[in-house]
């Protein structure tokens, strides 16, 4: 049995290339948007979003908040500083070159 099993049954097969998650509450449900690390080969999604209607059992919801929370405690741990700084200087530097691109197409516009 998975060491994870209600992010098992939530269709999470490889739950160790999770790299974060978010939790936005709207008013009539709360969604839990799960992001992956990148992956060379493979067909693994970026991210899976999944909705929690506030009218039925959250039992399931805090038990994923509950696995996801001891799970990233263990990566954490595990994660050596400098690689999480690059992991954050790449991001920022993919963010950083599409608004330039989008700022050069509005200028050329003008």
């Amino acid at each position: 049995m998975s060491e994870f099993p209600t992010l098992a049954a939530m269709g999470i097969e490889n739950v160790h290339a999770i790299a974060r998650f978010k939790l936005c509450h709207a008013t009539a449900e709360d969604e839990l948007k799960i992001y992956f690390r990148p992956v060379q080969e493979g067909c693994q999604p970026d991210s899976l979003k999944f909705a929690f209607s506030h009218q039925g059992d959250n039992s399931k919801l805090e038990q994923a908040l509950s696995e996801l929370n001891r799970l990233l405690a263990e990566t954490q741990s595990a994660t050596d500083a400098k690689t999480a700084i690059a992991e954050n200087l790449a991001s920022l530097e993919l963010v950083m070159q599409a608004k330039m691109e989008e700022i050069r197409e509005r200028l050329a516009k003008l």
